[in-house]
Formats: structure tokens, sequence, C-alpha cells
């Protein structure tokens, strides 16, 4: 984590095994002709800057913010929500000015977590520390109003609030399933006594894809529209006198776990066509990388080890890159980003930038981390995040902005232009960068 940049006068570099080139791209004379020089000018701009050749822009120090070591807090848009003490409060991360503050009594049920479709909208799970009732609340994050609460713990996906519990831990089939409308918390549809998996992975490639799988004990296996309970798809499985005990998706497929006279097995299917899959089979995962699929697999029976992931061409289906298993790729406005598996206490080794159009190598980013220790809004690099002070790289649609912060990397939380880290015991630090 805290290793040193490394620098040189090209931003084409080798990454070393792992990083050879698959099935060269076609010739693209009209596309070429503007990637090439754009690429190369926006590479030897990051190389200089992560050398330490461009200028740090300045964090201004905006507040300094008390707070328990039962506190947390998160970023939504401008705001800083800290939660604290039976009290919610909203910090401009503009001026550091405290812009409102609420009533939020009991212990934290969830993280604070900002709806995706509705800009501002912070839910929240919160339990009674009598009753050990639970109570989701959605608040405005500009304005510290409560546009409404539920029962039960509840978390934005897309366009909807869902709730997914059990009250007897004991038998999976007590499982409930609640939709509410996100913004306005009315109810949408619910279902009982199912087995339940979210397709997280269909989401993640499409935001219009939200679906999820609910299981009856009688094998009846219905494929919904989260949104609306729309059912898509029906199929009965035959499970003869097995009782289902799981179900989750993994990837493109789902698994179901049943169980027999003490006797647990497990059956894969894929979620396109239901068609079974052998259990030998690799795990396969496909996730949206921009102009790429990343795919990677893991074989059913080796343990945590993981095949390469390959960038696949979603126009033609080409394998343009292979990546070291379990690399971490993110798409950024200046490219993909690539970073090793092995996660560091403050987020994950970073090891290249790639052109985002031919997946080629624009700039070698060893001695950076990806940040991942707290939520954030915006990919953030660091080096030494165990010391301080600390570089920070913000990527912006413009480039990198590079500053210094004056305390360790540990527990921040980022937006696009500000941070919040904790600073002696008890305090919070707010800084902005400056123009």
């Amino acid at each position: 984590m805290n290793g040193e940049p490394t620098t040189g006068t090209t931003a084409v570099i080798d990454l070393g095994v792992g990083w050879r080139e698959h099935h060269p791209p076609p010739d693209r004379p009209n596309i070429r002709a503007l990637v090439r020089p754009l690429a190369a000018v926006a590479a030897l701009v990051l190389l200089l800057a992560l050398g330490g050749a461009a200028p740090a822009r300045r964090l201004e120090e905006l507040a300094t913010i008390t707070i328990t070591g039962q506190g947390d807090y998160q970023i939504v848009n401008e705001t800083l929500l800290v939660r604290d003490a039976d009290r919610l409060s909203g910090y401009s991360l503009i001026d550091g000015t405290q812009r409102w503050n609420i009533a939020l009594p009991g212990t934290a049920d969830s993280p604070m977590t900002a709806g995706s479709t509705v800009p501002g909208l912070m839910l929240t799970a919160m339990t009674d520390k009598i009753t050990g009732r639970v109570t989701t609340y959605a608040v405005d994050a500009d304005t510290g109003v409560i546009r409404w609460q539920g029962d039960r713990a509840m978390y934005p996906l897309a366009d909807v609030a869902v709730g997914i519990w059990s009250p007897d831990d004991t038998d999976r089939f007590s499982t409930q399933v609640s939709v509410r409308d996100v913004r306005t918390g009315q109810p949408r549809w619910s279902a009982q006594q199912v087995l339940a998996a979210i397709d997280y992975q269909a989401l993640a490639r499409d935001q219009d894809q939200v679906r999820i799988w609910t299981l009856q004990s009688t094998g009846e296996l219905i494929e919904r529209d989260l949104r609306d309970g729309r059912v898509l798809r029906s199929h009965r499985l035959d499970l003869g006198t097995a009782v289902p005990v799981d179900l989750s998706i993994i990837g493109d497929e789902f698994v179901l776990e049943t169980a027999l006279g003490g006797v647990k097995t497990t059956a894969r299917y894929a979620t396109a066509d239901l068609a079974p899959i052998p259990l030998t089979a690799p795990y396969v995962r496909r996730v949206d990388c921009g102009g790429y699929w990343c795919v990677s697999s893991q074989p059913a029976d080796s343990g945590p080890a993981e095949n390469p992931v390959e960038l696949v061409d979603k126009a033609t289906g080409v394998v343009r890159r292979r990546l070291p298993g379990g690399s971490v790729v993110i798409p950024t406005s200046l490219g993909l980003l690539v970073a090793d598996a092995d996660p560091l206490p403050a987020g994950y080794p970073a090891k290249a930038l790639l052109d985002a159009a031919t997946a080629r190598p624009l700039l070698d980013l060893r001695g950076w981390d990806l940040y991942t220790d707290s939520a954030a809004s915006a990919t953030v690099l660091v080096r030494g995040a165990g010391h301080n002070p600390v570089q920070v790289a913000w990527f912006t649609p413009g480039g990198l902005d590079l500053s210094q912060l004056p305390v360790r990397a540990e527990g921040c939380a980022f937006s696009a232009r500000a941070t919040v880290c904790p600073r002696e015991p008890g305090t919070l630090g707010v800084w902005r960068l400056t123009s």
C-alpha cells in the first residue's frame, strides 16, 4: 500500500504476467485516428500527475464535527449525514455548515444507503432500544425531512424499497418479501412463505432488469419484476419429497439447495432458460464494464481459485484482454481501472488504467490503491493510506485531481470534490478541493 510510484518516459507499459494481448481488434481508421492521439495525450497527463509533476490542488478544511464511538456517517450528494446519540444531522459539503438536525431514536440496524433513482434520498433502519421494533426511515438528505417510514428493515433498489425477512430463523419458508415505492413508501406488492433471491447481476448489467426469483415449498418457481411483482415466468420444479432450504443466484444461474433425510443436495439452473447446469461446470459471472463484458469463472470444485478475467467486446464477442483471476475492473471517465484481487485494509492495490476503446494499457498505477474502505460516490486512488499525510487522486471527466490529505485515509468517505475522515478520537474532519 505504501510503495513508491513508478515513473517513466512512456505511458504504455508492460504489466507483466497475465497482461498479454489477445485477438487484435480489426482496423477502424476512422475511430483509431481519433482515439490514439487522445489516449496518448490523456496518458501523458495522467502519468505526469501521478508521478508528481502536476500541481496538487489544496484541500480546504470546512469543519470539525464531534462524534461518539457509536456514531456513523455517510455522504449523499453534497451533504454529509452524521448519525449519533439518537440524532441525525446534515452538513453542507460546500461550506461545512450544519443544515439540519432531527431526532432519529434507536440504534442503527442498517447502513445509511442512498437511493440510486431519487437524488438526495437516504434509507436507513433503526431498532427501538426498549421494544426491539425495527423502523425504516426515508430521509431527504438536503432538507432533513422524513418522507416516509415503515416497519421492518428495507433498502433502496432501483425505484423501490425492498425488505426480505423471516420471523423464524429456523424456518426459511417463513420468509416474507415486501416492496414499496421508494419515493412515497406506498406498498407495491408482497409475498409470503417463499424462498427469495434477487438477481443483482442482471441489475448491474441493465437498470431495467430488476428481477426477483421466489420458490414455494411446492416447487413453484416464479420470476417477477421486482418493481411491481408482475410475473415474468413460472416453472414447477420436480422436488419429489425433498424440502427446499436455500435459493441463491450466482452469475447467470440460480442455485437451489434441498434436504431429504438429513442429506443436502444442490442443483443449478440457467436463469435464461431454466436449463439444468452440471454441478461440475464452472461458475461464470458477467459484469458490465462499459464497452466490454468482464467475464470471470470459478471452478466448481477448486475452492477460491479463479480463472482469468476476460474483457469481452460487447459488439463482436472477441476477448480483448485477459487479466489475473479475481481482478477488479471499474469503468471510469478516463478508462478502465484495474486492481488486484487481494484486498488491503483501505482497498485494492491498483494495477493499471486501460483504454476504454481498445483495452490496451494507458498507465501503470502500481503504488496506488483503489480506495474502498468506506462508501464513496467518487472513484478515488490513495497512496500511503496508513500514513500521514496521504496522497489522494480523484477521477474526474477532465483528468485527475490530486491533493494531500492531512490525516490517515482510514474510514474516510469521499464525494466528487470533498472528503470526510476521522481525526483524533471523537471528531471528524471535513475537507473540500479548492477550484
